[in-house]
């Protein structure tokens, strides 16, 4: 039988435990752990977690385990900057009138967030937040800028999930007022000052990030 299918089940699992901040950064854990919780071999998880490590979600440390890695700011910089540059890329576009955005979507994903910040619900708060700016990529239907943008959210919800959970006592949910501020202009076309609160938000980060080393 085709270890494929375990394998990816593996990959998935795991995945999903750092996403939603089960494993933390330098959290220590075994192959045999994780085999036995899923029910399994440790060869299909071994293959899983060497597509972790390719990743850089985490690191294998020979006689002692696999241990989970934050993200380097530097890192976060790069993203930041890489993401930013394609959401002022889409809102030029927009504003020459060659796209249009929509904007159900966009509120879908804002409701979400606003559900989940009411309900505590970290990784869900964040996660509608990254799809909340995703759309702005969909409006354009270059599916290069989406798998460039798919490539990175996950490392940026895995770090502000992993970080909020870490430092439990910053200020959560903060981010409710800039997107509503975002949506109120883009729905009246605003695109410019859509574009300039999320440059000024991305340099608000930044400076976070250089104090705190986590994002607010």
């Amino acid at each position: 039988m085709s270890e494929i299918p375990l394998v990816d089940k593996a990959y998935q699992s795991i995945r999903q435990q750092l996403l939603d901040g089960a494993h933390l950064p330098g959290d220590l854990f075994s192959e045999s752990d994780l085999a036995e919780k899923l029910g399994m071999s440790r060869t299909p998880v071994r293959a899983a977690v060497s597509l972790l490590e390719k990743e850089g979600f985490v690191q294998t440390l020979y006689k002692r385990g696999i241990l989970v890695k934050g993200i380097d700011i530097k890192d976060l910089y790069d993203i930041f900057d890489l993401l930013g540059a394609l959401y002022s890329f889409a809102l030029d576009r927009m504003a020459q009138g060659m796209y249009e955005l929509d904007l159900e979507a966009m509120q879908s994903h804002y409701d979400r967030l606003v559900k989940a910040s009411e309900e505590q619900k970290y990784r869900e708060y964040y996660e509608n937040g990254l799809m909340f700016m995703r759309t702005l990529l969909t409006a354009l239907q270059n599916r290069y800028m989406i798998d460039t943008f798919e490539l990175h959210r996950d490392k940026l919800l895995y770090f502000v999930v992993a970080y909020r959970l870490t430092k439990g006592n910053n200020r959560p949910y903060t981010g409710r007022k800039l997107y509503k501020e975002i949506l109120d202009h883009l729905s009246n076309q605003n695109y410019m000052e859509a574009k300039t609160i999320i440059h000024q938000h991305s340099r608000n980060m930044r400076e976070d990030l250089l104090r705190h080393g986590y994002m607010t």
